[in-house]
């Protein structure tokens, strides 16, 4: 009795062990993926819903223009004279007196306080009228006073010194540790000059953005390029608006590679190769180096233009090396086919590992 009892568990275990191997045959071809097999993209760019194309050599895309630049006019002039008066500047005037009778004050000397520039260029004083001071140096401005005094005041001397020079401002915005309002003068004439004393926030130049604005105009570049080459390092104008902003550019690496998830673009010339490196390559247990793909966005609404890599060529490595990567493009990285066989064998050893414990159970 406990015999055929015994034969008739055996029986099941087969039985199930059959069905377990059927279901895991059955399974092989619809076991979950992170990314599409080689066959799969081959079928979509066949549809029409891919453009599926091998990297080569020839087919290489082009890397973006070596450098932005700014408008033309923003290059042309020498450097903007700082010296100069011009409207709206706050200057302070301090008169002294020889002799007797005194005009302005007894004891010697006379501060006649603060005085703006008006948007005449006019700036007038007390017993002076009114001179015209834009567009004059401090020393002109002193001795344009002298003549006038010296109708009026025995032996005067003059004193002009400028307080806020508001007719030459400069806006700084963004990421930079010191940003506000800031005067063209002495060692501040420049674009480089201005990006020295405000501390730009980046941990590369090349991906930071430098904005500049002047009289409806405006020209983007990179940071690292105005470094490198002297024609970005334009003067400044007063009303110029400088902005620094960080670019946050990323690219999605999906499948069988070490790390999955958005890497982040460090630099202009961020590549297919730089990319697997920051998420540690391929996985050696899963994936297929045949079928490596750069799927990019087109311009509209044509089909995904899918770039496909055989890192099993070694020129591959080389073009890999050569590929720059674009903000929004994607990474995937397929599943070798032996991986997948490799899959359903483990699900099918733990099933037969479950029937044999199964069967060890005594019978009642």
């Amino acid at each position: 009795m406990k015999r055929e009892a015994n034969m008739t568990l055996w029986s099941g275990v087969r039985f199930g062990a059959v069905a377990v191997a059927a279901l895991a045959a059955s399974a092989c071809s619809n076991l979950p993926r992170p990314v599409s097999s080689m066959k799969e993209m081959q079928a979509a760019s066949e549809q029409g819903n891919i453009n599926l194309v091998p990297l080569t050599a020839a087919n290489l895309p082009r890397a973006g223009s070596s450098h932005a630049t700014f408008p033309a006019a923003f290059s042309q002039g020498p450097d903007f004279a700082f010296d100069r008066i011009g409207v709206g500047d706050r200057l302070q005037v301090r008169i002294w007196e020889s002799g007797t009778p005194t005009v302005f004050t007894t004891a010697g000397s006379s501060d006649l306080g603060q005085s703006i520039v008006d948007e005449t260029g006019q700036l007038y004083l007390p017993f002076v009228g009114a001179v015209h001071a834009a567009g004059m140096t401090i020393p002109q401005l002193r001795s344009a006073i002298l003549g006038r005094l010296r109708t009026v005041v025995l032996r005067p001397q003059v004193d002009v010194r400028e307080v806020e020079g508001r007719s030459r401002l400069i806006t700084v915005q963004g990421d930079a540790a010191k940003t506000g309002v800031f005067p063209i003068e002495r060692g501040r004439t420049r674009l480089s000059e201005v990006l020295a004393e405000i501390g730009p926030k980046s941990d590369s130049p090349d991906m930071l953005s430098v904005t500049v604005r002047r009289d409806g105009q405006s020209g983007t570049v990179r940071l690292s390029d105005i470094y490198q080459y002297p024609e970005l390092d334009i003067p400044l104008r007063p009303g110029d608006s400088i902005l620094l902003h960080t670019l946050v550019e990323n690219v999605t690496v999906l499948g069988a590679a070490g790390v999955q998830g958005q890497v982040r673009i460090s630099k202009r010339d961020f590549t297919l190769l730089d990319a697997l490196g920051q998420a540690r390559g391929l996985n050696p247990e899963a994936a297929d180096p045949r079928a490596v793909f750069v799927m990019r966005q087109q311009s509209g609404s044509g089909a995904p233009l899918v770039y496909q890599v055989n890192f099993r060529q070694p020129e591959a490595i080389a073009l890999a090396g050569r590929f720059d990567l674009r903000d929004g493009d994607a990474v995937l990285v397929s599943s070798a086919p032996w991986a997948q066989t490799r899959q359903v064998i483990s699900a099918f050893a733990q099933g037969m590992a479950s029937l044999r414990s199964a069967a060890t159970i005594p019978l009642p």
